[in-house]
């Protein structure tokens, strides 16, 4: 990810946040920086709870019942 300059418009610069080539997120430098930190900290949390395993407690079954009688 990198964060390039975007335009000025009002006086305020506006940088945008590249991904492959896309814009992900355009906002002025701090926050692209916030959001850089954000990003990283979900990525990280996703990657560790990929990692993590299946949880160590069953599942319950859920059971249905239907009734035999219509009306």
């Amino acid at each position: 990810m990198d964060v390039r300059f975007l335009c000025l418009e009002g006086g305020k610069k506006f940088y945008a946040v590249r991904l492959n080539g896309e814009d992900i997120f355009v906002g002025t430098r701090g926050e692209c920086d916030r959001f850089l930190v954000i990003h990283e900290e979900k990525v990280a949390l996703a990657q560790q709870e990929a990692l993590r395993g299946p949880r160590s407690r069953a599942t319950p079954v859920k059971t249905y019942r239907t009734s035999k009688l219509r009306a």
